[in-house]
């Protein structure tokens, strides 16, 4: 894979493979670029940024996680403790309001054309595909049902960390390289947000639930009593 963002898409790939080894039943622990997450992270949710740690405005050249730069205080086992009960109830506390949904911006791909592409992204074996599709309101649209996902020729998601094999035909590697041909068109998939950033389309939430976990969702009501107004963590993903 070749171009100028082609570093940026291998360490994406090799990131979402790793959360995807990470939610098995037996892993321990999860690797890739994590600053990167935690970025996103901040970004998105207030709530959850470490208190010591500011926003900063960004030198010429300054990667993004500069923003955030800054010291930790010690772990240790209590303070551990306290932080992860701290932090479950900031994520059950959630909501829409609380969620920055364009922290880059209300169209980023105007900038950044490459967030539009719809295709694998690939670090050496490992492939992963990616969708703007599914993150519509990042980018300032109502969200809609998403576009079925690639099917990959060899799925293997064990409850151990071992095994782990997701694989993808070679055809998908040649997407890269034609990006008009293999991009979102926003405007004709979906209409831009006029009321709240959390916008969705009507069909959404049912779909949501039928393809979600629904014992970790935080309502249980029948989506047909689920309005705009009072979803919480529900649509945040």
């Amino acid at each position: 894979m070749v171009g100028e963002y082609a570093w940026g898409a291998g360490a994406l790939a090799y990131l979402y493979r790793q959360l995807g080894i990470a939610s098995r039943a037996e892993a321990k622990g999860v690797s890739g670029c994590l600053a990167l997450l935690q970025c996103w992270i901040y970004d998105h949710f207030p709530t959850l940024r470490p208190t010591r740690l500011e926003p900063r405005e960004l030198e010429q050249g300054q990667a993004g996680a500069f923003r955030w730069r800054g010291t930790a205080p010690r772990s240790s086992k209590r303070r551990d403790a306290q932080m992860l009960a701290y932090y479950r109830q900031a994520i059950d506390r959630l909501t829409p309001q609380s969620v920055t949904w364009t922290p880059y911006g209300r169209r980023p791909h105007l900038t950044v054309r490459r967030t539009l592409y719809q295709g694998l992204l690939r670090f050496a074996e490992i492939a992963e595909y990616y969708d703007p599709t599914r993150c519509l309101r990042q980018l300032g649209y109502v969200q809609g049902v998403p576009y079925p996902p690639e099917r990959p020729l060899v799925v293997r998601r064990p409850a151990s960390t071992l095994g782990y094999s997701l694989s993808y035909h070679s055809v998908y590697d040649s997407y890269w390289n034609n990006l008009g041909a293999h991009s979102v068109h926003l405007d004709v998939f979906s209409t831009q947000i006029r009321r709240r950033p959390w916008e969705f389309a009507e069909n959404y939430m049912s779909w949501y639930i039928r393809h979600s976990h629904p014992h970790i969702l935080s309502d249980s009501r029948p989506v047909d009593d689920i309005s705009d107004a009072d979803t919480v963590s529900t649509i945040i993903f």
